[in-house]
């Protein structure tokens, strides 16, 4: 992070919806994401809950500055300086990819406040995979767009209609989403690595762990290795599901979240 940005961060756009205990749902990165595109089918499954579903700096509706170094470490703070704006003291985190690296920081940073983790198909380790590729070489246009989610996100095609191929595209290439999205890219291979297996080995908070078993940009054997670190994880493995989970298995994700949140907030 530049200097310039040592005591502020840019302007994040929030949605904030509902009563009761937090829920913090935070999104991964790939271009044309927003938190409304990564949890439309989980936002409104989880009454009861006050949610919090930050656009991360450098997606969506938030900003975009092009001085930024982007990275979990940025987007941890911008999480940090949500709750603090809101003097909420205690919260259950659902990271989605990159969303899980940041919510695993939380855990580390301050461990007190979270009273939950739940884990969507979080990458431990680097990987090369076409998916990957894909992901990092995309230059917004529908055609690539549709590619993007056809062979990335899910297994079950129908998903992918012509409706949501125009909206992923058009919100990749809004003014600066594509420089933010290269820049993105650029601070997540500077960050190297996630988390140590100590690191993970020292969080102790309640955890749900769910990746789906034909993820093709996050293997999921990361999801295994992560819930033999962590010593109060729970695994679930997917058939027949890809990295798009919360949306491709909405029904049963939803669920197992619900029980997870009834369990950690009761």
């Amino acid at each position: 992070m530049s200097e310039a940005m040592a005591d502020s961060l840019p302007q994040s756009s929030v949605l904030d919806v509902g009563d009761g205990p937090a829920v913090l749902l935070l999104h991964g990165t790939a271009p044309g994401t927003t938190a409304d595109a990564n949890f439309n089918r989980t936002i409104p499954a989880l009454g009861g809950h006050r949610i919090l579903a930050p656009d991360l700096i450098g997606f969506g509706d938030s900003a975009k500055p092009v001085e930024l170094t982007y990275g979990p470490r940025l987007w941890t703070r911008q999480a940090w300086q949500i709750l603090d704006e809101r003097e909420l003291d205690q919260v259950v985190v659902v990271g989605n990819s990159m969303g899980a690296r940041v919510a695993l920081s939380m855990a580390l940073e301050q461990p007190d406040r979270i009273a939950g983790l739940v884990l969507l198909s979080t990458r431990l380790r680097p990987s090369q995979s076409h998916a990957q590729r894909l992901l990092r070489e995309y230059v917004p246009s529908p055609e690539a767009m549709e590619q993007l989610l056809r062979e990335c996100f899910v297994t079950d095609q129908d998903i992918v209609t012509p409706a949501l191929v125009r909206q992923r595209y058009e919100v990749s290439a809004r003014p600066g989403a594509h420089e933010a999205m290269q820049s993105v890219f650029a601070g997540l291979a500077a960050a190297g690595p996630g988390h140590t297996d100590e690191e993970l080995e020292s969080i102790s908070v309640p955890t749900l762990i769910l990746h789906g078993r034909e993820d093709r940009v996050v293997p999921a054997e990361n999801s295994v290795l992560l819930a033999q670190h962590m010593p109060r994880a729970d695994l679930h493995l997917l058939s027949r599901t890809g990295h798009w989970l919360q949306i491709e298995r909405a029904g049963l994700v939803n669920a197992l979240i619900n029980r997870f949140l009834t369990e950690c907030t009761r």
